[in-house]
């Protein structure tokens, strides 16, 4: 005598159905978080550039026992490192380009972060501030009269 299973294994459509509107669910929950986070990300990382070259430009104007300074370009979105030179000024390295998307709050101008032949700030304190317009996320970064840098 054959013997018959009536018995079938799977998933019905209304258990799939509830399997895609619980993923859809939890993915429009998480994309926003993610846009915010990867935002948040590029303006850390930009800040970390520019401070890396504020350091950089310091360091170089007590090596060198001449003044330095760190050249920010809004039009280009990029800081360059320069030093006095005997015909102007000379560049340091090459330009670091800001993450896409971050911009300096000058907008287009140029702006300078300066140090003296002992490595102390011109003028201080000095700011440069970054920001990811549309998002209301900002960094500011804040150079001491001792070249102190800190980062808001």
């Amino acid at each position: 005598m054959a013997r018959t299973s009536t018995s079938s294994s799977g998933f019905t459509l209304i258990e799939m159905m509830l399997v895609v509107a619980l993923g859809l669910v939890l993915a429009g929950i998480a994309l926003p978080n993610l846009r915010t986070m990867s935002q948040s990300y590029r303006l850390s990382a930009a800040s970390a550039v520019v401070t890396s070259k504020v350091h950089q430009a310091r360091t170089n104007s007590l090596k060198r026992n001449r003044p330095a300074w760190v050249l920010v370009d809004g039009a280009n979105r990029t800081v360059q490192v320069q030093t006095a030179g005997a015909s102007g000024p000379v560049n340091i390295g090459g330009p670091e380009f800001l993450p896409t998307g971050v911009v300096f709050s000058t907008g287009t101008a140029t702006a300078t972060v300066s140090f003296d032949a002992m490595g102390r700030a011109v003028n201080p304190p000095q700011t440069i501030q970054l920001q990811y317009p549309g998002s209301g996320l900002t960094r500011t970064i804040t150079v001491t009269s001792t070249g102190r840098v800190t980062v808001n």
